[in-house]
């Protein structure tokens, strides 16, 4: 139980890596609240099957690309909870496009999401929760397309490219709050990876869309985010994990 009474936020977990990483957290012990954006079916879902299994979860739909919005999740929380450890920014959007015809709306939309997103909910949780009591754990998701050069996805390389450097940089300002803050590069099978491979397929035939989606399920990830939200973890802050299968070697 690394997690045992400790409150974590995790945003985007209605599927994917951040329904799984939600129900790993409260089988370590973890009380959890969980962010989606749009669907509140999944959303219902994973808490419902968090809670059935003897966890407590609680959460709704928000939009992290909202200031005001990320406010009311930690209104939320503090109603419900008290207090919170642990922040997970997970949330994002994915839309393969050439990078010539990448709309000013969708470049927009994808930084405010992914981008915005990850600074509003790391500023506000540790401002409100983690500042005064000197304690905390920052997750933040970014991507392999961050590393590497990929097709389509050049507004999203770019969030997740400014979500490692805003990353390095917390973690040296956040030191004095003895407040850790990480990054997690993941491979593994999610809308995003679906919509990737949908999006090779169609430009340079089914072999490349297949080999992009035959990657590792997402509960395979979630050691690498139970390490950097437990007390095993303390002494690190700062660095890039890929947890990728070796895609990036």
């Amino acid at each position: 139980m690394k997690l045992k009474n400790k409150v974590a936020l995790i945003t985007g977990a209605s599927r994917g890596i951040g329904r799984s990483v939600a129900k790993g957290f409260a089988h370590e012990g973890a009380k959890v609240f969980l962010v989606a954006h749009r669907d509140e079916k999944a959303l219902k879902q994973t808490i419902r099957n968090i809670n059935d299994s003897g966890g407590e979860a609680e959460g709704g739909l928000f939009d992290v690309g909202n200031h005001e919005e990320v406010r009311r999740i930690a209104d939320a929380i503090e109603r419900r909870f008290g207090g919170l450890d642990i922040v997970v920014n997970n949330a994002g959007i994915i839309q393969p496009t050439p990078i010539l015809e990448i709309k000013p709306e969708q470049w927009e939309q994808t930084i405010r999401t992914h981008l915005h997103g990850t600074f509003y909910c790391t500023v506000e949780m540790v401002n409100r929760f983690m500042k005064e009591k000197r304690s905390g754990k920052i997750v933040n998701v970014a991507a392999a397309a961050a590393l590497r050069g990929y097709y389509g996805v050049a507004d999203y390389a770019s969030a997740k490219g400014g979500i490692i450097s805003f990353s390095l940089n917390a973690s040296k300002e956040l030191l004095r709050y003895n407040v850790q803050v990480n990054v997690i590069v993941p491979v593994a099978r999610s809308r995003m990876i679906d919509s990737l491979a949908q999006y090779y397929g169609g430009h340079f035939g089914a072999t490349a869309g297949t080999k992009i989606k035959n990657v590792a399920a997402p509960e395979v990830l979630v050691p690498s985010f139970l390490f950097f939200a437990s007390s095993d973890s303390d002494y690190v802050t700062g660095q890039v994990l890929t947890a990728d299968g070796g895609s990036t070697a």
